[in-house]
């Protein structure tokens, strides 16, 4: 058994002795002295301290050290936990449309993986964490409709299993799979790789870089309609791309399905009346500032891809199947040439682009990856689980018992003030 904090049982232990000390300061009657009339007896019990070193009432002084040793030792948190020893392995491998072929990748894994216990953490914008190594190369293996992915959250999950293994593990390794594309980091990476003091094995995977073809964009729109000009425009420039349709009115079931199967729909209602006002969009790495119709963007639960300059959101993207569906929350006047201008094509492109957006596929300097591997400096208690916050099942058993010694020690004493109950008569 080791104690947490162990200054507690010292405590504990002088709380004791004192309470002993203080026992072996007992009360005794006075020496009786006749009296010829009671008038003259002080008003007061009659008794007085003295020491002495023959201990009474032993075993009410066993429950009183009893209550207070075993309060300490709750409070110095006991554990039965064996000490952690050989050493665990975790996996952070990123899925996304970066990594292309996964038998490529399973090879690598497999060559520098010992015979070790490992844990796997797959991870695009989001996390999962397996132990079976069939079913999480079957989750890898699977066609992932985000092409983003982010360090931040690959490097926070495999930390957070890292830093449960480690108590019962004496090593715990952490080997990151990564493209490492620049599209990968943002400015939480540095803070999160800094909470893991030790090195990482870094695994690097050639980014599949897929052919810039081209993108289509079929639009579903009736009459003169500025924003299908200014996207047809945006075509011919070659900034579109993928596959995407743009409705311009109502969306039907037949909409919806071609979006599952892997395209974009693109909701963007026509908005003849509302407020005009010149305003800006920032959709991302674009800013458009032109005037705009701005209604009220119903609420949604996708991911904002764009914005208007005050923060608020601009347009939704929410999956579909493979796809997803993106809702517009603006629309351009009718009059004026805005729509023709590269400013609007820009915006266009972002707007239509294929699901998750755009991510760069150029990747990071090796100093930039030389510094993920090397040790962040933090100190080795700061990888190591927080016990001391920890819920302690033992050391609330153990306080229950002091609990339960005090509620007898007081029943004890209750008795002990009843039967010395003493009646005094005046003399004669």
């Amino acid at each position: 058994m080791t104690f947490l904090a162990p200054v507690w049982l010292a405590s504990a232990a002088a709380a004791a002795a004192a309470v002993v000390g203080i026992h072996l300061i007992a009360w005794r009657l006075p020496r009786s002295v006749p009296l010829p009339t009671a008038r003259f007896v002080p008003d007061e019990p009659a008794r007085r301290a003295s020491r002495t070193l023959r201990l009474s009432d032993v075993g009410l002084l066993a429950l009183r050290a009893a209550i207070i040793m075993a309060g300490g030792v709750a409070l110095a948190r006991p554990t039965l936990n064996v000490a952690p020893s050989g050493t665990a392995t975790v996996f952070a491998i990123e899925r996304s449309a970066m990594i292309g072929d996964t038998a490529t990748l399973h090879e690598r894994v497999r060559a520098v993986r010992a015979a070790s216990p490992v844990w796997y953490v797959a991870f695009d914008t989001g996390a999962a964490v397996f132990q079976d190594e069939t079913e999480a190369w079957t989750h890898l293996a699977q066609v992932s409709a985000n092409q983003h992915a982010s360090l931040t959250v690959g490097l926070l999950a495999a930390t957070r299993e890292a830093r449960r293994l480690i108590r019962e593990y004496e090593t715990v390794n952490i080997v990151l799979v990564s493209t490492f594309t620049g599209g990968l980091f943002d400015e939480a990476t540095p803070g999160v790789r800094g909470t893991w003091g030790d090195s990482l094995q870094i695994i690097r995977i050639a980014p599949a870089i897929a052919p810039s073809a081209p993108g289509n964009v079929d639009l579903q729109s009736v009459g003169d309609d500025p924003v299908a000009a200014g996207i047809r425009l945006a075509m011919s420039h070659g900034m579109v791309r993928g596959a995407s349709r743009v409705v311009r009115g109502v969306a039907t079931s037949a909409d919806s399905a071609w979006a599952a199967a892997g395209r974009v729909l693109v909701l963007w209602p026509r908005e003849p009346t509302g407020t005009e006002r010149i305003d800006g969009v920032h959709a991302g790495d674009v800013t458009t500032i032109a005037h705009f119709i701005r209604p009220a963007l119903a609420a949604d639960s996708g991911r904002v891809i764009a914005r208007w300059v005050d923060g608020s959101a601009a347009a939704h993207e929410s999956p579909l199947g493979t796809g997803c569906v993106r809702t517009i929350g603006f629309d351009v006047p009718d009059a004026g040439d805005f729509t023709l201008t590269p400013a609007f094509q820009r915006l266009a492109a972002v707007l239509v682009a294929p699901c998750g957006g755009s991510q760069s596929s150029e990747v990071v300097g090796d100093s930039v990856i030389a510094g993920l591997a090397a040790p962040s400096g933090a100190a080795r208690s700061d990888i190591l689980p927080d016990d001391v916050n920890a819920p302690n099942r033992l050391a609330a058993v153990i306080m229950m018992l002091a609990i339960i010694l005090a509620i007898v020690e007081l029943a004890v004493r209750r008795r002990g003030r009843s039967g010395d109950a003493v009646v005094v008569e005046p003399a004669a």
